[in-house]
């Protein structure tokens, strides 16, 4: 092994474990709060998520909790800029994993329907309405996208559960206690459900950004019509219990219902969609609508906000991780059983009048790639979703992967190569015994890079990301999905090698 393989493996390492160590402690308010990584199983499965407990939380002080939502194809860290802050302002936090995300299983035969419509967001406030550190007239709750409309949906459920109540007899107290939701911030999405029970008997937020792609296809062409818009309108009208004066709707402005107490506001900041969940602006509303619908134990300006480091370490670690991979390589080469596979010779360079050629191809080949996402992704969705495939996106993108894939092995022989007549030069001719010591090579970069992850969640509860993009530890069962998924990804990472491979031209330095 190199000493200039030893340096960057130490760099690599000392970056993980740095990285992860730094988002620990500000996860945990630099000890202030406990992080545990908490497993319930349910009438619907398994279900996930970390539960943080500020030090003042206790049954003698029980504090007010809010159960936190990640949107789709995501999970319980997304989240993290409003757990860190929130439970560093003294709430108890539980940050889910919906069913079917995460580390939650997909919700089984037994799942109540009211289960599956929340993805477990009514099964997690259940089990923090029952810690005796957690006050249970003060719960909260909010998500992101898909989360927001889990809360919408949770909201509604728990007040029809009141109202029920009334109906039957019940006294306003007695019907009260059945209500577990005081509070509940919809970010990415809109009450819809408050049609069927307005009001609510909880206090509403909603932060729409201004340039949500979903809003701009909801509500209308015209950005600035949000506040003007019937529906938006409506639902203000819905949960104030009057009617909205003439005009806009006012950016940050409480619109209370005289009768429950109760009201809603609407937020719009300069936003796309996925911004939402990495934003110090939504992340600010959010600490200042909690603070005042459940009050905050240890009250910091909403300004004051730490979970930007979280991510940059996020973020340290992430880079840490990927440069792993060729240290780790050289030091596996370099053992005796290993190191056959090192090429005696580097493949054959292609000659430099043909240069032009292969980059106008190579461009074409990326258009063209690109033009490909969403008729694969879409046939994906639609054909590749079955017992064997469970993932409904993963398919679509493998099959985008593989057409990928193909496309650039047709761009690579239109430019000259041949790789079966000339393996030497393309540097795909190998040994079975070669190709099976390769897959084992492959096989223990990857797990040993991954032991990294897994440390810095069992050490610190964290993984490496920088906003949606991320690593991190996963649940033994995810091990045959992946392999079942596998070979649509391998046609596009085969066919890219040999492209890099041949990405070499005479003359050049080994730098350039």
């Amino acid at each position: 092994m190199s000493k200039k393989s030893k340096f960057w493996l130490c760099l690599a390492l000392v970056l993980c474990l740095v990285g992860g160590l730094v988002a620990g402690l500000v996860q945990t308010s630099f000890g202030q709060v406990t992080v545990t990584d908490v497993v319930i199983e349910t009438d619907s499965g398994r279900f996930t998520g970390y539960l943080l407990v500020p030090k003042t939380a206790t049954a003698q002080n029980p504090a007010p909790a809010i159960v936190t939502s990640h949107g789709y194809l995501n999970h319980r860290e997304m989240q993290d800029l409003n757990y860190v802050e929130l439970s560093r302002r003294g709430f108890v936090v539980f940050a889910m994993d919906a069913y079917g995300h995460g580390d939650s299983q997909v919700a089984g035969a037994g799942a109540s329907d009211i289960s599956k419509a929340t993805g477990g967001m009514v099964d997690a406030v259940e089990y923090v309405a029952g810690l005796n550190f957690v006050d249970p007239e003060k719960i909260g709750v909010t998500g992101h996208s898909m989360g927001g409309g889990y809360s919408d949906k949770t909201t509604n459920y728990y007040t029809s559960l009141e109202l029920e109540a009334l109906e039957n007899g019940a006294t306003p107290e007695e019907a009260a206690k059945l209500n577990k939701i005081a509070a509940a911030l919809i970010v990415g999405n809109v009450p819809s459900n408050l049609s069927s029970v307005a009001p609510y008997r909880a206090e509403v937020g909603v932060i729409a950004g201004e340039y949500d792609e979903f809003f701009i296809v909801t509500v209308g062409d015209s950005l600035a019509g949000f506040f003007s818009h019937p529906t938006i309108k409506g639902l203000a009208a819905l949960q104030a219990g009057a009617a909205i004066p003439e005009g806009a709707l006012e950016e940050g402005k409480r619109y209370e219902n005289p009768e429950t107490g109760y009201g809603i506001t609407f937020w719009r900041p300069r936003e796309i969609h996925p911004w939402n969940h990495f934003s110090k602006t939504s992340c600010g509303y959010g600490i200042e609508f909690f603070t005042n619908a459940l009050g905050a134990p240890n009250p910091i300006a909403s300004n004051n906000q730490i979970w930007q480091l979280k991510e940059a370490f996020n973020l340290v670690g992430l880079i840490g991780f990927f440069l792993l991979m060729v240290p780790l390589c050289d030091a596996l080469l370099s053992l005796p059983f290993f190191a056959d596979l090192k090429a005696k010779k580097a493949p054959a360079p292609i000659k430099l009048e043909k240069k032009g050629r292969y980059f106008a191809l190579s461009a074409v080949n990326s258009v063209l790639g690109g033009i490909l996402i969403i008729p694969l992704i879409a046939v994906g969705f639609l054909m590749l979703v079955n017992p064997f495939w469970p993932q409904d996106t993963t398919g679509g993108i493998g099959l985008w992967g593989t057409g990928c894939g193909l496309l650039g092995l047709l761009f690579l022989r239109l430019g000259g190569s041949r790789i079966i007549k000339d393996a030497e030069g393309c540097g795909t001719k190998i040994s079975l015994k070669a190709l099976g010591k390769t897959i084992l090579l492959a096989v223990c970069v990857a797990i040993l890079m991954f032991a990294t992850v897994f440390m810095s969640d069992w050490l610190f509860k964290t993984d490496f990301r920088i906003w949606s993009f991320c690593i991190r530890a996963f649940s033994p069962e995810k091990v045959w999905v992946a392999i079942k998924y596998l070979p649509l990804f391998l046609v596009y990472y085969i066919v890219n090698a040999i492209s890099v491979n041949r990405s070499r031209f005479e003359g050049w330095s080994e730098r350039k």
